[in-house]
């Protein structure tokens, strides 16, 4: 079963998402879990005026989710998603694996990190790695004069 985190980002009809918003957005979830996904992250983006009218609505609440499922059945994700009134557009896509633990944790708490404090994080990553290996002996000097200090 070929796993992957997919991103997928859902315009909602915003007059039934008004009405009943917990029904028109966990039918996303309940999409997702039928075809044996695991949702990560799911959760209200924005609603906005779209580009260009969509089924003559003007606007669209925008529904971020990250999810973890087998590829081979995204096409009935898809076929479910056309066929769904509450769903204006939808798009699915791939994550990259080394970005996942970024753009989830950024999906739940909505905070983007600094390339200097993505830096400091990943030091004190590998500090800690370190240091629960034990052997500052086999790192290069410059690393273990840091720890030291």
């Amino acid at each position: 079963m070929a796993e992957n985190v997919y991103e997928g980002m859902f315009i909602l009809d915003p007059g039934r998402y008004s009405r009943d918003p917990e029904g028109v957005s966990g039918q996303v979830t309940q999409l997702i879990e039928q075809i044996g996904g695991e949702v990560l992250v799911s959760r209200l983006w924005e609603e906005r005026r779209l580009a260009y009218p969509i089924g003559g609505q003007r606007k669209g609440t925008y529904w971020l989710t990250y999810f973890r499922g087998d590829g081979r059945r995204l096409p009935e994700l898809k076929r479910a998603c056309h066929v769904n009134d509450n769903f204006l557009r939808f798009l699915l896509l791939k994550v990259e694996p080394r970005l996942v633990d970024i753009l989830v944790e950024h999906a739940k708490t909505g905070q983007v990190l600094t390339v200097s404090e993505r830096a400091e994080s990943a030091s004190e990553a590998r500090a800690e790695r370190a240091g629960a290996a034990g052997d500052d002996e086999d790192q290069p000097e410059s690393v273990a004069q840091t720890e030291a200090e």
